[in-house]
Formats: structure tokens, sequence, C-alpha cells
């Protein structure tokens, strides 16, 4: 397959250690449909199917990409290839790709969605318990404890924790604030696609600290800004929130759903 993608404009592939990179220049600029024709002409000799997982979509939303055509044109052409999409930003993922949108090139496309649930308290402990003793790891049932209760049921939080502690970090608070910074930056990718970081880094402030009402929510902002704000701008900037995953509305509160997202932002942004 290395050889294969060799001969693709744009790809670079380095057979000593199978990697492959891509380049975006002017000069010799990578073509994506000409990648993905290759890797199912790959699979179609092969008599397999192959899987391609893009992790994190929305953060190819700079690059201006129209992936909904891309993925139209594989699902309905490239019959060797099965797509796999990743997101924490669900609503982004979904105004991306337009799967809901009549206008969209995917709209109507069967797609099977997988959305991970928050686990419940026994299910966390049960999860760590598991993945320490395959791990051949000792560790005590307080330690495990207090690592739910911080992480609130959240499987990739509990997944960092338990791979943090195997691999020797065993500070609770030292993993956390680890967590928190690698938070901490996708939060600022996601500002510094906006025009309205101020009011936005207000809002996350407010909702991160405890579950706040519209209305209050509303007198914080516009007493922060010293201005009236009408009600339309404000439900959009609520919405683009729930849309990146960094707020959510629960019963007529509005809160940071993530612990980990929630000390992301009080520390460090």
């Amino acid at each position: 397959m290395l050889g294969l993608l060799r001969g693709v404009s744009g790809v670079e592939v380095d057979f000593s250690i199978a990697r492959i990179s891509l380049r975006w220049k002017r000069r010799e600029r990578f073509n994506i449909a000409t990648l993905l024709e290759t890797l199912n002409m790959f699979a179609e000799n092969e008599g397999i199917r192959l899987a391609l997982v893009f992790d994190e979509l929305q953060e190819l939303l700079p690059l201006n990409l129209d992936f909904s055509k891309l993925l139209a044109y594989t699902y309905d052409h490239l019959r060797n290839l099965v797509v796999i999409l990743s997101g924490s930003q669900v609503g982004l993922l979904y105004d991306m790709l337009g799967i809901e949108d009549p206008e969209s090139p995917l709209y109507g496309r069967l797609v099977s969605e997988v959305r991970v649930k928050r686990l419940s308290r026994s299910e966390s402990i049960d999860f760590l318990e598991r993945g320490f003793s395959e791990s051949s790891v000792a560790v005590s049932r307080h330690v495990i404890e207090e690592a739910v209760e911080r992480l609130d049921g959240l499987i990739g939080w509990l997944t960092f924790f338990g791979w943090s502690y195997v691999n020797g970090v065993r500070d609770l608070e030292n993993i956390v604030d680890t967590a928190s910074r690698q938070e901490a930056e996708e939060v600022k990718r996601f500002l510094a696609r906006t025009r309205s970081v101020k009011r936005f880094r207000t809002i996350l402030k407010l909702a991160s600290q405890k579950p706040i009402r519209w209305s209050e929510l509303k007198r914080a902002l516009e007493f922060s800004e010293g201005i009236e704000i009408d009600d339309h701008n404000f439900n959009t900037l609520l919405q683009k929130l729930i849309k990146a995953g960094l707020i959510e509305k629960r019963d007529e509160h509005y809160t940071v759903p993530d612990p980990i997202l929630a000390a992301a932002i009080q520390k460090h942004i």
C-alpha cells in the first residue's frame, strides 16, 4: 500500500517508519480524492474493506475543505472504503457534514452513529478496575473512587487517568492539571475562529462556576460589557457554544458539563 501511495501527488512516504505525510503547498499540492481512490484500489486488489478514521474532524474547519462532497463521492464510488468520523464537538460536526440539510451532498445517506454515554459511578469504578487488572497494576479502591468523583463518568478522562497512572503518574491533581491544560488548548482554538472572543470567554467563565439561568447569564454578560444585548444575538452565542460542546442546557440552566473542561476554563482561559 505504501508503494501505491508514493505515486500520489503531495504525499511523502517514509518506508523506514511507515509514515505518510501530506503537503498543502501550491507546487505538488496534495489531492485527497486521488489518495482515497488509491486506497480504494488497494483494498479492492486485496479483497478487503479499508477503514479510514478521521479523528476530531471539526479541526479541519479552518482549511475550508468541503468534506461533505468528498464523503458523498466516497460513499457513492469507493465501495471498498469505510469512513469513520469522530469529534468531541458534535454540533459542529453535524453542521460541517450537513447530514440534516436537504442541500447537502450527504443528505439522505445512511449513517450509523455511536455516542459514548457518561458512565455511572459503579460503571466508572468497574471500568478502571478492569483496566488496571489487565495492565497488572495494583491500585487501591480509594484512589479509584477519588478519580471517579473528579472525572464524573467521562470515559475519555477515565481512560486518560488510567493511562497516566499505569505510566507512572500517580498524583491525581497532576493528571487533572495536565488534562485541563490540553482541554484549554481546544477551547483556545475554538475562540481563535470567532469574532466574539470576549463574550464567549465571559459566558464560559460564568457557566463553568455553577449552573446558571438564561436571564442571570445574560444580565451578567450585559453588566460586564456595560451595554444591553439583543436576545437574538445572545441566543446565537449560546447556540454556538452548545454546538461546540462547550456548554449544555440542563433543566433551564446552562452549565459546562465536563469537569476537566470547567477546570480548564477557570484556570487557563
